[in-house]
């Protein structure tokens, strides 16, 4: 239709409006229209509107002088869309005026028209794939829809899908708020505990839930949805970015979840909406006919379900549950204490992530990977403090850089690496606590004491950091010994230095001799 019609029709639609008794809001409310160009069509009269719709067709267009350049370039390449042709313009024309991406795309589109070059389409190739096998894969989406509620007003539900690809068998739920990471995950577990097992692989969108980063089939997803899949141990497949179409038998559950089930369904609450939904499935979207398939999905799934590996229950706690790290390298959970390894307490509010798995808690370290620390089974007894004795043991280092580190504190580290490697030989499993109680010792101390210590500890095959406490603590008594002198006196007032002036009198030991004898 040409547009100057199009304009006498919206102008008559504002004065018919007007007359009725309507506000210039409300009609522009009515027509979706910017309430001051109603204003303006308003105060219009049928010769004024006539001169401005003339006035508008001869008005000089800003993108003129580039008319040629587009035409040019829409003749070479058909398909190109209007950004493109903008990105051209800067590119060719150092000069060419800041202009909005909607003016580049009317003056486009009026080209097209002008020169009769159509903007070619695409057609994407298809072909029919095969049925996959019973228990292989799975698909997943997420959708959302705008609902009449009971009490007339609009009301945005959010749903995730999930379809057993071979039969088809689907499940659904339904939320008030979008989706997150961990309420996903919850929708997963409901979603296989419907299915009554897991599917060797399950396939999705490259969704900012689940993954971070794709590159060049490198996959980087999510925290909590990494150590999901890990834990339960299924596949993942993720589409290439813009391609939904490459799962499109749960696309196609979408547009039917909307289109069959939602439409025209009054909203009451999520919970009576979630139990309509499994009813819906029970009764039509697994209970009827597959349109390709011809088969029931429940029926089908009956096979299939002997085909799914084993299901059991996975709780991640929301986000995982943090936990403060006492200074004892414990935390609190359901009223006892539970360690930690040593040196996950840094500083105060220190913290580690756990998550309850079955009749465990796993838990995390608080950094970028949230990496595996260690497992303890849960106590219902309260009260309690469990310890696992090799959570004494400071891991933070690598014994062979333990070992560096420590013998640098010597004068010859070459020494102290040869003693350490004795007690290796020597006390193999204690290695490590052995290296790290002389490195609590030496800090700190005589450089020359500790070399000497060291020396005979070598020699004598002195072989454990006991020995080594007790040497060093002999040579510092011994050395303290030599270097006594006179006593150093010690002013209670120093400002007055008199008193410590004063000498006392002394007696010649003869006349004591002679009063003894007589």
């Amino acid at each position: 239709m040409d547009k100057t019609i199009n304009d006498w029709i919206m102008y008559y639609e504002i004065q018919r409006l007007l007359r009725e008794g309507c506000s210039q809001n409300a009609v522009a409310k009515a027509i979706n229209m910017d309430p001051r160009t109603v204003k303006r069509y308003a105060r219009m009269s049928e010769a004024d509107f006539t001169a401005e719709l003339e006035k508008r067709s001869i008005r000089p267009r800003l993108l003129n002088l580039y008319e040629g350049f587009i035409k040019d370039k829409l003749t070479q390449s058909p398909a190109a869309s209007a950004a493109q042709v903008h990105d051209w313009l800067k590119e060719h024309h150092p000069d060419f005026p800041l202009v909005a991406p909607r003016t580049v795309y009317n003056f486009v589109m009026n080209v097209r028209q002008k020169y009769g070059i159509a903007k070619e389409e695409t057609t994407r190739q298809y072909f029919a794939v095969e049925e996959l096998p019973y228990g292989f894969q799975g698909q997943a989406d997420f959708g959302q829809y705008i609902m009449r509620h009971a009490e007339k007003k609009r009301k945005k539900v959010y749903f995730f899908a999930m379809m057993l690809s071979r039969s088809r068998m689907k499940f659904l739920r339904f939320s008030e708020t979008p989706f997150t990471t961990v309420s996903a995950i919850d929708a997963h577990e409901e979603a296989f505990e419907f299915f009554k097992g897991i599917p060797e692989e399950v396939v999705y969108d490259q969704d900012r839930l689940f993954l971070i980063d794709e590159r060049l089939g490198d996959l980087l997803m999510t925290q909590d949805f990494k150590t999901y899949v890990f834990e339960q141990d299924f596949q993942v497949h993720f589409c290439r970015k813009s391609d939904p179409e490459s799962k499109g038998k749960v696309e196609n559950v979408i547009k039917y979840v909307k289109q069959n089930f939602l439409y025209g369904r009054v909203y009451y609450d999520i919970d009576t909406l979630q139990v309509q939904a499994l009813q819906w499935l029970q009764r039509t979207g697994n209970g009827m006919p597959h349109t390709t398939t011809r088969k029931i999905p429940l029926q089908e799934w009956m096979i299939e379900q002997t085909h799914l590996r084993s299901w059991c229950t996975v709780k991640l706690l929301p986000s995982y549950l943090a936990r403060f790290v006492r200074k004892d390298n414990t935390f609190s959970y359901n009223g006892n204490f539970y360690s930690v390894p040593k040196g996950t307490y840094k500083k105060k509010d220190s913290i580690v992530f756990v998550y309850l798995k079955d009749e465990e808690l796993h838990i995390h370290n608080n950094d970028m990977q949230r990496s595996f620390l260690c497992k303890h089974t849960i106590i219902e007894r309260k009260g309690l403090k469990i310890i696992n004795a090799d959570h004494k043991r400071d891991k933070s280092q690598k014994i062979n850089d333990l070992i560096a580190s420590t013998a640098a504190l010597f004068s010859d580290p070459q020494l102290a690496t040869h003693y350490f490697e004795l007690i290796r030989q020597d006390k193999k499993r204690y290695l490590r606590d052995q290296v790290q109680a002389i490195r609590d010792l030496v800090q700190g101390r005589n450089k020359a004491l500790v070399a000497e210590v060291l020396q005979k500890c070598v020699a004598e095959r002195f072989l454990s950091a006991g020995m080594f406490k007790e040497l060093l603590s002999l040579f510092e008594a011994e050395n303290r010994h030599a270097d006594g002198g006179e006593a150093k006196i010690i002013l209670l007032d120093p400002d007055n230095t008199l008193k410590a002036q004063i000498q006392p009198d002394k007696s010649d030991l003869d006349a004591y001799e002679q009063a003894f004898s007589s």
